[in-house]
């Protein structure tokens, strides 16, 4: 899928030049961590694909926000994004603190 806006500027580094080793506000592993994730997204043509890595704790954010995706970084952080299955598009990719 493509993907059409990114809110962080961390992860906006990260999908502008995914081969980054360093990004200032993120340690190596969550460097890694989201690098791998947006390479995922922007290969799947389903969400549902990204289940395919139960490390990631890949689900919907239902009922209050359907089709935003969350994928587990840290036990405090989390990619999010929004998925149009019709224009095969995710926006507002973002890293969110959920404590």
């Amino acid at each position: 899928m493509q993907i059409v806006s990114v809110r962080d500027k961390r992860v906006k580094a990260l999908v502008q030049d995914p081969t980054r080793t360093s990004v200032n506000g993120f340690n190596a592993l969550q460097v890694r961590k989201v690098a791998e994730m947006i390479g995922a997204i922007s290969v799947m043509t389903h969400p549902l694909q990204l289940l395919s890595v139960p490390a990631w704790r890949a689900h919907e954010l239902t009922p209050g926000h359907p089709g935003k995706w969350s994928l587990w970084v840290t036990p405090n952080d989390r990619l999010t994004f929004h998925v149009d299955l019709d224009r095969q598009e995710v926006a507002l990719l973002d890293y969110e603190d959920y404590h």
